[in-house]
């Protein structure tokens, strides 16, 4: 088979990718090894990133999507500190994505994945196989050539996108992606029936546990009285501290005042299930001659908020329009493919960087404590920390030592 661009994993970041591909003209396939509908596990949040990057694709799209019975509206974030302190945070929303959109959604990740996969199989420049395990790949005279588990399915083409995922073979070779523990999160989630006390505007709820610092345990609500339950923390401290997160988090429901309440009559519906989240750890490449890295292939998850299906929203639609001006100047050559990696650290670099100081901040439990206490009763302090989750300026005085020591001095 031949094509313009193979697309190797279709996941937030390979959708997003085809689809801006076939909204510029291009053809390309869509490879996944799995059937759609399929499960994947995640935290759920669908972020303002993802809303910005779908109001540039398609605005039908983001409004047909925002109707969707499969999702809550979501307008803000709690973060409960490990002494049970609560700040409420809300979204900024300027109302650009149009009447009745809110700055962001929940949903599971099996709706979400699927409302975009069969958007990609309804544009004829976009082929779609399922089932399709791409695991080799080799450098040919004119492409790339790519080859599935069974050697049934050959593929050409000038110019690859691996969107595989964190297990993705292809980060290490190509990509020269290779992950430390201390940046590799774990996650384990499980949906519950039936918690009580959420936020009325959906708020997704961030808990900073003792012992659990800079992981959390959150809990983000979903349609149906549904709700998203889980844990996460870096593999290196899992590994240093023995931590079983399972039971802090049967443990945290069971016997924390705050949550004990609000989980008395909640039923867990489906098992606990458990995955890796490669965490950013510094600017690195992310494109060779012919192709590009994607999605959490790139490693792109926030080490702070565990955002990652922002970022690969953003990296399908910059890989998209690289792989546009490839093909309009025929270079696919290392130096020029480099433009994606230029335009993607432009977009959320900063941010990235900043997150990735602010970390060793959040896990001492006394100035975390004080920070949300403070911050409760200060207006002022409070505008701050909301402007802090969009504006990169406001975000940078966080990760200053000597704003952490105010606080603690009341200053």
């Amino acid at each position: 088979m031949q094509t313009d661009v193979a697309i190797v994993g279709a996941g937030p970041a390979g959708t997003f990718a085809a689809l801006f591909l076939a909204k510029f003209g291009v053809k390309c396939k869509l490879i996944d090894k799995q059937k759609f509908p399929r499960d994947k596990i995640c935290g759920d949040g669908i972020s303002g990133w993802v809303l910005t990057v779908l109001n540039e694709l398609d605005k039908e799209l983001l409004a047909k999507l925002s109707k969707q019975d499969f999702l809550v509206h979501s307008h803000g974030m709690r973060i409960v500190a490990p002494n049970s302190s609560i700040l409420d945070l809300p979204f900024m929303d300027d109302g650009s994505f149009g009447a009745g959109i809110p700055p962001g959604f929940i949903c599971r990740r099996i709706d979400f994945d699927n409302f975009m996969m069969e958007e990609a199989k309804r544009r004829p420049e976009i082929e779609v196989l399922e089932e399709t395990e791409i695991n080799e790949f080799r450098r040919g005279k004119s492409g790339i050539v790519l080859n599935s588990k069974n050697r049934d399915v050959r593929i050409s083409a000038k110019l690859v996108i691996f969107a595989s995922g964190v297990n993705s073979k292809f980060m290490k070779e190509p990509g020269g992606i290779l992950k430390d523990k201390k940046f590799t999160m774990t996650g384990i989630r499980a949906y519950y029936k039936g918690v009580s006390g959420c936020h009325p505007q959906n708020y997704v709820e961030l808990h900073f546990l003792k012992g659990l610092l800079p992981g959390y345990f959150w809990v983000f609500p979903l349609p149906g009285e549904m709700a998203n339950v889980g844990v996460g923390l870096d593999r290196h401290r899992i590994g240093k501290k023995k931590i079983n997160l399972k039971k802090i988090m049967l443990e945290a429901i069971a016997t924390n005042p705050y949550l004990k309440t609000r989980f008395k009559d909640a039923e867990m519906i489906e098992n606990i299930k458990a995955w890796q989240l490669p965490l950013w750890d510094g600017r690195r490449k992310l494109s060779g001659e012919r192709f590009l890295m994607a999605g959490d292939a790139a490693s792109l998850v926030d080490p702070v908020t565990g955002e990652g299906i922002g970022h690969a929203a953003i990296t399908g639609m910059l890989a998209a329009k690289q792989a546009r001006r490839s093909l309009e100047e025929n270079d696919f050559s290392s130096a020029f493919m480099s433009r994606y990696d230029d335009r993607l650290y432009k977009k959320v670099g900063k941010e990235l960087d900043i997150s990735k100081k602010i970390l060793p901040f959040i896990q001492y439990e006394r100035v975390f404590n004080r920070v949300i206490n403070r911050a409760s009763g200060s207006k002022v302090l409070k505008e701050k920390l909301i402007l802090a989750l969009t504006d990169l300026e406001e975000r940078k005085k966080l990760k200053n030592p000597m704003l952490y020591l105010k606080i603690m001095l009341g200053m």
